[in-house]
């Protein structure tokens, strides 16, 4: 899984600022006020432990202070605290039923639940109770990207700027607006004024705005088709465990440069992933420094970005396009590609049949023709349409969505579009690459599993497993991704998932911490892995947040 941004730019939109109020009390205000500015940056760099004890002595001092009290919910909910959480809103809004900003740390926990449909309903009364709380506006805007909701989600995110344009969070999300040459200018303005102490945010800032220089530098372009290809089929390959010699997942014969490469389709991935001998040996000019991070119990991996002259799929062929390079070699294929790398067509994963096809997507009423590009770098459906349409700059966005300047208000972002064809189809909840499926497990209420067919098999997360099944500890089998071996491994027992118009038994169901994929903002509960997915027919809207399942009774039992 490539995530390079998965915990920066977006920080704002995922976790919410924490905002000093003005205290009544004159003679309270500056020690209340310092102590809260000291959590706040505890907090901010990451500190959580010392961020929650810093509020817990605030909340002695004075029980009802509000921003103490998000404070330490924000908190807990980074340490993991879900339940600690829930109980502590509770509590703070039994003796201050009216506060907006509990209101809205509310909706933050039940963002981070999955239980996006209440979500929406606290960040709503939050906004209602105090139109001018930006962590409401934040929360809407998360809210509504997630859900391919994109003008929505930048008109929350635009309030929440003409109110609060100095706040961290809001500061850190506006960045995403902005064309490169104005990101390059607000980052570097940004982090001259940046706390030291805020490492990991410091840090990744600091590459990302490394990798917006060289690009510019280099006059690197937007990944452009140029084979006239407006649908094309080819084959999937199958991957093979080197041990058992089983079909573990699918994969693409790739041409990058003049170098072959069977990467591994992977719909929980984003962008393209070589192994750093491919890249090599392709000759990839390197761009910077990048890091990335998926399953796995061993960190984050170390690598760059490259640019790739020319990227070749079946009939496709591309120029100019940015990959990732990684140290970790994997022992049965070259790389990942992610699906999201097709998010300009309708995506049809044809399993049982060991076919890719892609063809346009619905063409909107107010469109000619619907734009095609390859999102090598993968960002937003809508932000690479439009970086398609409006400039030959290209601003790779990964998670990061893209919002053009309020300046061009004719390129601003669109609302997913259904089209009567595919009104049946299942919407879905997106996080950049993440398609997130709701999918209920032996009869519970709707939990996110992870569409993820480099997963070789189905996996339940032990906080979803713990509520609707058994869990067995797990000696034999071993699970590793791209951060690497996972230390803990159980089994559930029998668990019937549910989700579209599909049903699937499955007796033992591999079990671990999944919490590393939601990275704090929301909870993945599974992962539909290749084990289930080999069966079906797999149609995949990006650009609008839908999927379609199509089940081959002849390849296996439900």
């Amino acid at each position: 899984m490539s995530a390079f941004l998965r915990s920066t730019l977006v920080a704002a939109l995922l976790l919410p600022s924490l905002q000093l109020i003005v205290l009544g009390d004159d003679a309270k205000a500056p020690t209340l006020d310092s102590g809260l500015a000291a959590a706040d940056k505890l907090y901010r760099a990451g500190r959580f432990v010392d961020a929650e004890a810093s509020y817990e002595a605030l909340l002695k001092t004075d029980s009802k202070l509000v921003p103490a009290q998000v404070g330490l919910i924000r908190t807990m909910l980074a340490l993991g605290q879900v339940n600690e959480a829930v109980l502590t809103v509770n509590a703070a809004k039994a003796a201050q039923p009216n506060s907006a900003a509990l209101l809205s740390v509310t909706g933050d926990i039940q963002f981070r639940k999955g239980e996006m449909s209440d979500a929406e309903k606290w960040y709503l009364a939050a906004e209602e109770r105090d139109p001018k709380e930006i962590s409401a506006h934040l929360g809407l805007a998360r809210w509504y990207r997630s859900s391919s909701l994109y003008r929505k989600a930048y008109d929350q995110l635009k309030i929440a700027h003409e109110i609060a344009p100095d706040d961290f969070a809001v500061q850190t999300a506006w960045l995403t607006t902005l064309p490169q040459k104005q990101r390059i200018a607000a980052l570097e303005s940004y982090l001259s004024n940046t706390n030291p102490d805020h490492l990991e945010e410091t840090k990744l800032m600091t590459e990302y705005l490394e990798f917006l220089k060289t690009a510019a530098e280099q006059s690197t372009h937007a990944c452009r088709l140029v084979s006239k290809v407006e649908q094309t089929e080819t084959n999937l390959e199958p991957i093979r465990a080197t041990s058992s010699h089983r079909i573990r997942g699918i994969g693409l014969a790739t041409k990058v440069n003049d170098q072959n490469a069977l990467l591994q389709l992977d719909t929980g991935a984003s962008g393209i992933v070589l192994d750093r001998k491919v890249a090599e040996k392709a000759g990839l000019a390197r761009i910077s420094t990048a890091h990335m991070r998926g399953i796995g119990d061993h960190g984050e991996r170390s690598g760059y970005r490259a640019l790739a002259d020319h990227i070749r799929i079946g009939e496709l062929e591309f120029q100019d396009c940015v990959v990732l390079v990684t140290d970790k070699p994997q022992p049965d294929f070259h790389g990942l590609i992610g699906a999201d790398v097709f998010a300009s067509y309708l995506v049809d994963i044809n399993l049982p049949g060991m076919r890719l096809r892609l063809s346009p997507l619905p063409k909107r009423p107010e469109d000619a023709v619907a734009p095609t590009f390859l999102s090598s770098e993968a960002g937003e459906p809508e932000d690479a349409e439009q970086e398609n349409s409006t400039s030959s700059e290209q601003i790779p966005t990964d998670q990061t969505s893209f919002a053009p300047s309020p300046k061009s208000p004719q390129h601003l972002p669109r609302d997913r579009y259904i089209a009567s064809e595919m009104v049946n189809w299942t919407q879905v909840f997106r996080f950049g690459h993440m398609i997130l499926l709701p999918t209920n497990v032996n009869g519970s209420k709707p939990m996110l599993f992870l569409l993820d067919s480099g997963s070789p098999g189905d996996v339940l997360s032990t906080r979803a497993a713990e509520q609707v099944s058994t869990v067995h500890p797990q000696n034999r089998m071993g699970f590793s991704g791209l951060s690497g071996k996972v230390d803990q491994v159980y089994i559930s027992s029998e668990a019937t998932l549910r989700f579209a118009r599909v049903e699937q038994r499955i007796t033992d169901i591999t079990t671990f911490n999944l919490s590393s994929i939601g990275q704090g903002y929301t909870e993945v509960s599974g992962l539909l892995g290749f084990a289930t997915l080999k069966l079906l027919e797999v149609k995949l809207d990006y650009r609008d947040g839908l999927v379609d399942f199509e089940y081959d009774s002849k390849r296996g039992k439900r």
